[in-house]
């Protein structure tokens, strides 16, 4: 039996029976689901029942209160994903309940290690929705927690047992079901979507859940979380951007959705009382979106796979594939959304570390890789969607962005672990000051932007040679603003942005240190786009002017951003040259937008 072929069986087999009009299976219930999908249901039941026995005999002896009565939402939130995956069975939607279980399964072991740290240090666990500690006193763990690690490890099995066609039998109608798949330009634009909202969540679970007045119960960011929480939130963050690709590129649309509702369902479990426990708690207060920064932008990603993920192929040849759509496209997307999120990971993280008990330095300059990488990333995204061809220059030229921001936090925190005197002026990493992880993730994402630029130039390459062969010539309306553009981007670049006293700023004529790179590389970028710009078809015209004006953006938030980290900053020339030079660009780009002529 093929997905074409209609079912012959009648409802003597206890299936709710439906067929499309192409004939293919559209309905299948409990009885029409194989033998191992009925198993992976009902452990995850049992891993459900686990969680709720363990939450309700509380994770340590003698147990502070929790900060609110959360036992009911505790309770909802451990059965939630079995609940779903079983009412979408009953109701003959077995495809999406096993992707339910899937997409659950696939947050599992984050969570098992972030709520294993009530066996190692309950009181660092910063979970108020179990308890709230009253003392410094050692808690032990008592057999719930266990109980809820137990109900993790179900979750996870029964996603390995509902995973792909679940060991449906090959003439089974939920095989001839799993046949039936969508186009790859159908997937992309979700699969641009899944990027974005998998990015901000990881955002929010990098950042700190909450504010709290309370000193025994510290709102830590992931970085300085305890070992297990924060190993745990980086396998939440790699398994959210996995899954969530995995979920918006699977061909066949039930699973995905289903896989969808598994991630959300499954993350709600940490993000939810977050959100609660902020509102319950009058000493606690919502840091930079808490919870909800976690989990809506999966919520999106929830209702987008139920609109944008069709059952059936677009009108038109299945087998055309559109250059926007390619694999050219489809990797540098992947490279550019990578090189966004450690962008993002990178403004998180601490560029120097003082250990021994010393006051941590803040961190300035890499926090404008926060603007960079979300730009970059938001490109990226677009670059799965029938518009990549457009997007394109934009984000070819935005990549400068993150050069730009990347090399000056690199200059900051080598300059902070340096001594004097050493060979070439070299960090030297020691017990007591050392780089910290805004520094690796910085040199991540110059890299990954590095290799999304070279995939970038050459799909271009192949666009130029197999769609654009028209003759070049100047466009005066776009020249014009252009060239402007590119005499205050000298300055912009050249002059400093702040002035203060005894404060010198990196250049690129004089104090010429690494992050002088950084601004080369932008003044090289910004005049560079700006030049092929006047050349260029009005639709790339306007790409790249765009993406330049993403770059001076994200060079003009220096001062707002970065001010704090000398007294009695000022704007400098460049900021005011950099203001200029942004409109210019943005001017360029409406003119190049408007022009009808090729």
């Amino acid at each position: 039996m093929t997905a074409r072929t209609p079912s012959t069986l009648g409802s003597a087999d206890g299936r709710e029976r439906g067929t499309s009009q192409d004939g293919a299976v559209d309905r299948l219930g409990w009885a029409a689901s194989p033998a191992r999908l009925r198993i992976a249901l009902l452990v995850s039941v049992l891993g459900a029942a686990l969680t709720v026995a363990g939450v309700s005999r509380g994770l340590v002896a003698d147990s502070p209160a929790a900060g609110f009565g959360s036992g009911f939402l505790l309770v909802v939130l451990a059965v939630a994903p079995s609940v779903a995956a079983l009412l979408f069975v009953l109701s003959g939607r077995a495809l999406v309940g096993a992707g339910v279980l899937t997409g659950a399964a696939l947050l599992a072991p984050g969570l098992l290690l972030v709520d294993a740290q009530f066996l190692v240090d309950a009181l660092q666990a910063a979970r108020p929705e179990v308890l709230v500690p009253t003392s410094l006193a050692p808690l032990t763990p008592s057999a719930g927690a266990y109980l809820v690690l137990a109900g993790h490890v179900a979750a996870g099995v029964a996603g390995l047992l509902a995973a792909g066609r679940a060991g449906a039998d090959p003439d089974s109608d939920y095989f001839a079901a799993l046949d039936r798949t969508i186009s790859v330009s159908a997937r992309g634009a979700a699969m641009g979507w899944a990027l974005a909202a998998a990015t901000v969540s990881i955002a929010g679970l990098f950042f700190p859940p909450f504010r709290s007045d309370n000193a025994f119960l510290l709102g830590n960011d992931l970085v300085d979380s305890p070992a297990l929480v924060r190993y745990g939130g980086i396998l939440l963050a790699l398994t959210l951007l996995v899954g969530g690709v995995a979920a918006a590129g699977n061909a066949r649309p039930p699973i995905a959705r289903g896989m969808a509702v598994g991630l959300f369902l499954a993350l709600a479990w940490l993000a939810v009382p977050q959100v609660f426990s902020v509102a319950a708690i009058d000493w606690l207060h919502f840091e930079r979106g808490g919870g909800l920064l976690t989990l809506v932008p999966l919520g999106v990603l929830v209702a987008i796979m139920f609109v944008l993920r069709g059952d059936r192929e677009p009108a038109g040849d299945p087998a055309e594939l559109r250059l926007e759509t390619s694999p050219l496209h489809l990797v540098t997307g992947v490279l550019g959304v990578l090189a966004g999120v450690a962008a993002i990971l990178g403004a998180i993280g601490a560029l120097v570390v003082v250990e021994g008990g010393a006051d941590q330095p803040d961190s300035y300059a890499n926090r404008q890789l926060v603007p960079a990488g979300i730009v970059v990333v938001v490109l990226g995204a677009a670059l799965f969607t029938r518009w990549a061809g457009a997007v394109r220059p934009a984000f070819v030229v935005s990549l400068g962005g993150i050069a730009l921001v990347g090399l000056a936090s690199l200059d900051a925190a080598f300059t902070g672990t340096t001594v004097p005197g050493t060979a070439f002026n070299m960090p030297v990493v020691t017990a007591q000051v050392h780089v910290g992880a805004g520094v690796w993730f910085a040199v991540i994402a110059i890299v990954l932007a590095a290799f999304a630029a070279v995939a970038a130039t050459v799909a271009g390459g192949a666009e130029r040679d197999d769609v654009d062969v028209s003759e070049r010539k100047l466009h005066t309306r776009v020249a014009i603003p252009a060239g402007a553009a590119v005499l205050f981007a000298v300055g912009a670049f050249a002059a400093p942005m702040i002035v203060a006293t005894d404060f010198t700023a990196p250049g690129i004529f004089s104090e010429f240190r690494l992050a002088s790179w950084g601004l080369l590389t932008g003044l090289a970028v910004v005049a560079g786009a700006a030049a092929v710009a006047a050349f260029a078809r009005p639709a790339r015209a306007a790409g790249l002017l765009f993406g330049a004006a993403a770059v001076v953006g994200v060079h003009l938030l220096e001062l707002p951003m970065t001010g704090d980290r000398v007294a009695d900053a000022s704007a400098g020339q460049g900021t005011w040259l950099a203001l200029a030079c942004l409109v210019a660009l943005v001017a360029g780009a409406v003119t190049a937008m408007t022009d009808r002529t090729e």
